[in-house]
């Protein structure tokens, strides 16, 4: 059985409407690029969030001691004046009690003495200079002992606080003042009323400490439960001063320097519904968002909260424009990839145009390529009169010409499978049986097949102006040598004799005939599917033969036709003549 023949040939034109040759890759690469950009993000992301929160916590635990410092401060004076007592005369059950000739007497005024004297020591010593406004007595819960009554040192322009209103009062029967005395009287800590504005709208807290003693008869009945308190030390402190005045200002600094800000609010009981009232606060804590880090804040009665953040939350806000730029960049760099693709496919077209597989393998590699082929059959056409029909057109009519009937060529080329090799000029150069080899009688068959249609092909071409185009075209049969030459614009070519012979075949052919060499016209006879006609060739004077230049006489043979073989099981028989005749301009315009 012989062997599979697989001719190489000039490739076929894609239309226009062949889809993008590499969808795959370049949708892997868009899927791939948003997924990775998105992951990306997301990861920062996290990571920004997570460094966000955890400086936020370090500077709410900041903000808090600083507060809770603060407070501890004010309330020091509580615990200096609620180891001193003195008697005090009970009144009527009514908010305020008539306390005019409780001091009246020598011990009275002794007492009375003796707690300013205290009072204005522990003022001075306290550290808090003009925050600390007031400090107060209330045996019983009955304001008895006020340092100082009227002050005025405390305050600018001229103003004084006069307390001279609180001399009396009983803060467990005053419906206003009930609920934070009773508060007191249970608890072990301090108990804060405010902020309350008492003067010049300025924010002002009230701490009451209750003074214990166990044993004796001081004791205050509160929800029907006997607590061992004498009274309650009091102490009012002016909110703002006191933040001056404890550097508040390194706080605010901190907050405008890490772009976070805060809020420092208490919730109180009014009318039995809560009320949230801010403490403090940086300049733009109305932006702070939902999202953020609060703390309780250690003020004695817990019920101090500390909220900080950014006004915009955690997460980083270029999430907004990051997601479209990352989709942006895929199918940007997508769009950049198909191009390289698609460059790329076009030039491995131009290249595998020019050059075999296998040659541009070898190239690739560094290797030199050379092949040995023992039988091909070598096409040469060229245009009879060429050189008197280009005088008569343009350049650009002359190249419209050649480019709209080698176009037709190249389709006949790839319908044989015969390689086309090049062209110079208006010469047509093909190869059969290389650079994939097969059987010399198959190389041979398609080269003269291909042969017949380009004649066929050339007697129905017109040019523009409606001039017809004659050409002559010979074959040769033989061994040659392949291979690729030259570097910057390398050329595959064949080189032997057998080039030079199917040379001289076109050169003394006539217009329309082809004209095959006695080795080719050997292979035609073994042609596996078609019967060829030949007619030998005579010259003009009538003797069998034709003259080749450096090669003597040469008994050459026309090639008339070729018909079909249909195979039987024993015998073979023909059918009608086929392509010769009956190729067909649309078949051309479809390939």
């Amino acid at each position: 059985m012989s062997p599979v023949c697989v001719f190489g040939s000039a490739p076929r034109s894609r239309p226009p409407s062949r889809p993008f040759p590499y969808p795959f890759p370049v949708s892997f690469f868009l899927v791939t690029a948003t997924v990775s950009g998105i992951l990306i993000i997301n990861g920062f992301e996290r990571a920004v969030t997570h460094k966000h929160k955890q400086q936020a916590i370090v500077i709410a635990e900041q903000t808090e001691h600083f507060f809770a410092n603060t407070l501890q401060r004010a309330f020091v004076p509580l615990f200096c004046i609620s180891h001193d007592s003195a008697p005090v005369k009970e009144g009527n059950e009514t908010t305020h009690r008539d306390l005019t000739n409780l001091f009246n007497t020598e011990y009275g005024l002794m007492i009375q003495n003796k707690f300013e004297r205290i009072s204005s020591r522990i003022k001075a010593d306290s550290g808090l200079g003009k925050a600390l406004v007031n400090l107060q007595l209330a045996p019983k819960g009955v304001v008895s002992l006020i340092y100082p009554m009227i002050d005025c040192e405390d305050f600018d322009n001229r103003w004084c606080f006069n307390n001279t209103g609180a001399l009396g009062h009983d803060l467990l029967n005053d419906p206003e003042t009930y609920a934070s005395a009773e508060a007191t009287v249970q608890s072990d800590g301090v108990i804060t009323d405010g902020p309350l504005q008492f003067y010049q709208n300025r924010d002002t807290f009230i701490a009451r400490l209750a003074i214990n003693i166990d044993g004796g008869d001081h004791s205050i009945v509160v929800d029907d439960v006997d607590h061992p308190c004498w009274g309650f030390a009091i102490v009012i402190i002016d909110w703002a001063k006191l933040k001056e005045e404890s550097n508040e200002n390194d706080i605010f600094n901190e907050y405008a320097m890490t772009h976070m800000e805060f809020k420092l609010t208490r919730t109180v009981i009014l009318n039995d519904e809560e009320v949230v009232k801010t403490i403090a606060e940086s300049s733009r804590s109305d932006l702070l968002a939902d999202e953020n880090v609060t703390l309780e804040l250690n003020a004695g009665d817990n019920v101090w909260l500390i909220s900080v953040g950014y006004d915009d939350g955690f997460s980083p806000n270029y999430k907004k424009w990051a997601y479209p730029l990352v989709i942006f960049s895929a199918v940007l760099f997508s769009l950049l990839m198909m191009l390289v693709l698609v460059s790329k496919k076009q030039h491995e077209e131009i290249l595998r145009k020019m050059l075999p597989k296998r040659a541009i393998k070898k190239l690739r590699k560094g290797q030199t390529v050379v092949e040995r082929y023992k039988m091909v059959s070598i096409f040469f056409s060229d245009i009879v009169g060429y050189t008197k029909l280009s005088s008569e057109m343009t350049p650009t009519e002359v190249m419209d010409m050649l480019n709209d009937l080698y176009t037709k060529f190249d389709a006949l080329a790839e319908k044989h499978r015969v390689y086309k090799l090049e062209t110079i000029g208006d010469a047509y150069i093909a190869i059969g049986g290389a650079p994939k080899v097969c059987p010399g009688p198959e190389a041979a068959e398609r080269v003269a097949l291909f042969a017949l249609d380009a004649i066929k092909v050339a007697e129905s071409y017109r040019t523009r102006d409606g001039a017809k185009v004659f050409i002559r075209a010979g074959i040769a049969s033989g061994p040659v040598v392949a291979g690729v030459v030259g570097s910057s614009l390398p050329k595959y070519t064949v080189f032997g004799d057998t080039v030079n012979f199917a040379s001289r075949m076109e050169q003394t052919s006539v217009k329309m005939r082809l004209q095959i060499s006695p080795s080719t016209q050997r292979m035609l006879l073994d042609a596996p599917n078609y019967d060829f006609e030949f007619e030998d060739r005579y010259d003009d004077n009538d003797e069998l033969g034709v003259e080749l230049k450096g090669k003597g006489r040469q008994y050459t043979y026309w090639v008339n036709s070729a018909k079909k073989l249909v195979k039987d099981s024993s015998e073979r028989t023909m059918e009608e003549p086929i392509s010769v005749e009956g190729i067909e301009t649309s078949d051309l315009e479809e390939a």
